[in-house]
C-alpha cells in the first residue's frame, strides 16, 4: 500500500484539561510522546494510551483528548492553534507551562492509489504500544524533524518510516482485526488484495470477474462477494474507477489528447470515457485539465493557514 504523510502538529494537554477536536474527513495518526493520553472518539469506548502508544483515528469522527486528572477546563482545537518555529503547528490545551501530555499528530493517506483508501471502512480507533518502542519513537521523531526541516527526499523518507510504524501498529493489534469496523478488511483477505493490485498495476488490461477471481485464487462467486464486502464496490466498477483515476493523472500531467488517454486506460470511446469521468469527478475531462492548469502554482503544503485547518487532530 501507499502511505503518504501530509502534515504534523503537536498537541499539548494539561493534566486537568480536555481538548475537543471536531470531525475531519482525514485519517489521523497519533504518537504519544509524553504522559498518558485519555482519548474519547465518538461512538467508541474511551482509550487510555501511555507514552509510546500509536493510535490510528478513523475519519469523520469527533474526538476529545484529555490528561489523567478530572477535567476542570475544556479547550476547542480551533481556538488554541498557533504556529511555532519551523512552520510546526501547536494545539495547546494548557496555560503557562503546565502541560502533562504531549502528542505528535499527523494527517496521512493510506491506500493502493489516490482514489482507493484501504481504511475508509474504519470506524474504531486502532491503538497499541508496540514492543519495538525504541524504533517507533525514533521513527516518529525523525518524521517530525523531516517535516520541520524539509530537504530533498524528506517526503519519501517520512512516508517510508510511517509505513514501517503502521506495520508495527497492525502487527501488535492483529488479534483484534476480525472485529467489524476495527480493521482495513483488505488486510485480512489477501486474495482480494492480489486482485486489487492486479487492477491498479494494469488498469487498461482486460479484467473480468473470472480473471480477477483466478488472480485471487478464489471461486468466482466467493471472490465477487468478498470483493464487495472489502472494497464497497463490484470488481468491474473498481476497474472503471482505476481507469478513471489513471486517466485523471495523465490529463493533469501530460499534454496528450483526451481521446488518446481514454484509449490508453482502456475505454473504447471518448464519449463513454467523458461520461464516466463527469459522473465520477463532476466535470468534463477538458474542463478538468483547464482548471488544474489554471490552479497550478507554488506548492502550498507549508502554508500556515492550510495546516491550521488540518493539523488539530
Amino acid at each position: 500500500m501507499d502511505v503518504r504523510v501530509e502534515a504534523f502538529g503537536i498537541c499539548r494537554i494539561a493534566r486537568d484539561a480536555a481538548l475537543v477536536v471536531p470531525s475531519i474527513s482525514d485519517l489521523k495518526i497519533m504518537y504519544v510522546l509524553k504522559g498518558t493520553l485519555h482519548l474519547c472518539v465518538d461512538g467508541n469506548e474511551p482509550l487510555v494510551s501511555p507514552a509510546g502508544s500509536i493510535v490510528l483515528l478513523p475519519k469523520n469522527l469527533a474526538r476529545t483528548l484529555a490528561g489523567q486528572g478530572p477535567v476542570n477546563r475544556t479547550y476547542t482545537a480551533q481556538d488554541v492553534i498557533h504556529m511555532g518555529i519551523h512552520n510546526l503547528m501547536y494545539i495547546d490545551a494548557f496555560t503557562g507551562d503546565d502541560y502533562e501530555v504531549r502528542v505528535l499528530c499527523g494527517r496521512i493517506q493510506i491506500g493502493f492509489a489516490n482514489d482507493f483508501d484501504a481504511f475508509d471502512g474504519l470506524v474504531r480507533p486502532i491503538s497499541a504500544r508496540p514492543d519495538n518502542d525504541l524504533f517507533v519513537r525514533s521513527a516518529f521523531e525523525t518524521m517530525l524533524d523531516e517535516s520541520r526541516f524539509r530537504t530533498a527526499g524528506s517526503q519519501t523518507l517520512a512516508n517510508t518510516l510511517m509505513k514501517a510504524c503502521l506495520v508495527e501498529l497492525l502487527r501488535d493489534d492483529l488479534d483484534q482485526l476480525h472485529q467489524p469496523g476495527s480493521s482495513p478488511s483488505i488486510l485480512l483477505k489477501p486474495g482480494v488484495g492480489r486482485s486489487v493490485i492486479a487492477i491498479l498495476s494494469q488498469p487498461s488490461a482486460v479484467h473480468t470477474v473470472a480473471s480477477l477471481a483466478r488472480a485471487a485464487c478464489m471461486s468466482r462467486s466467493a471472490f465477487a462477494k468478498a470483493f464487495v464486502e472489502t472494497t464497497g464496490t463490484t470488481p468491474i466498477e473498481f476497474v472503471t474507477r482505476a481507469r478513471l483515476a489513471k486517466a485523471r493523472d495523465l490529463i493533469a500531467a501530460t499534454g496528450r489528447s483526451i481521446a488518446s488517454i481514454a484509449m490508453a486506460v482502456g475505454f473504447a470511446s471518448r464519449s463513454h470515457f467523458s461520461l464516466r469521468f463527469r459522473q465520477r469527478y463532476g466535470e468534463d475531462p477538458s474542463a478538468y485539465r483547464k482548471r488544474t492548469r489554471q490552479e497550478a502554482g507554488p506548492a502550498s503544503c507549508g502554508d500556515p493557514a492550510a495546516l491550521a485547518v488540518d493539523c488539530p487532530s
